[in-house]
């Protein structure tokens, strides 16, 4: 008797630097499994640091955890407000992920203004100063202790495609993910 085989899922692999980013990529796959995507999102959580830390630590967590087979993409999400002070400082994040086979989505500024970007009327909006405070206005209960939760129930798909047409780093993203 012949059983009938289920094709593995799609991994991709996404470095971050905290746990809202991490609830964020939560929320990404949500969207994807809604669409009907057969992928999945690994995960790997970094813990603060410059932007070369947070990509070092993704590099670690894929070479203890897989084999290069295993992932059909290997990106990092970075906050881009911190890439030049990065580089002034002699730590090009850039550098580092090319050694290591890493692609790089910047998040402009940062989580906090993608977040505000994806609420209706704000999708173009540049932020100039506190992305966070900005936010706040829009989303008085927001905190850095976000959960995928929260955002399900605030986004929906349609918010990160909006958003994704004013956003090439963004819709970078989501042509990866097939969203």
């Amino acid at each position: 008797m012949r059983r009938n085989r289920v094709p593995l899922r799609r991994v991709i692999f996404i470095g971050v630097e905290g746990t809202s980013d991490r609830a964020f990529i939560t929320f990404l796959q949500n969207c994807c499994d809604e669409k009907g995507l057969h992928l999945h999102l690994n995960v790997g959580l970094g813990y603060g640091g410059d932007s070369v830390v947070v990509v070092e630590e993704a590099a670690r967590y894929l070479n203890r955890h897989f084999e290069r087979r295993d992932i059909s993409d290997r990106l990092v999400l970075l906050d881009s407000d911190r890439i030049n002070q990065d580089i002034q400082a002699g730590r090009d994040a850039r550098s580092v992920a090319s050694k290591e086979n890493l692609e790089l989505i910047f998040l402009h500024p940062n989580l906090e203004g993608l977040l505000l970007r994806l609420h209706e009327g704000y999708e173009s909006r540049r932020i100039v100063n506190n992305a966070e405070a900005e936010l706040q206005k829009v989303w008085p209960e927001y905190s850095k202790q976000l959960t995928a939760n929260q955002l399900r129930q605030r986004f929906a798909l349609s918010d990160l495609q909006r958003a994704a047409r004013y956003d090439k780093e963004l819709k970078r993203l989501l042509e990866i993910l097939g969203l």
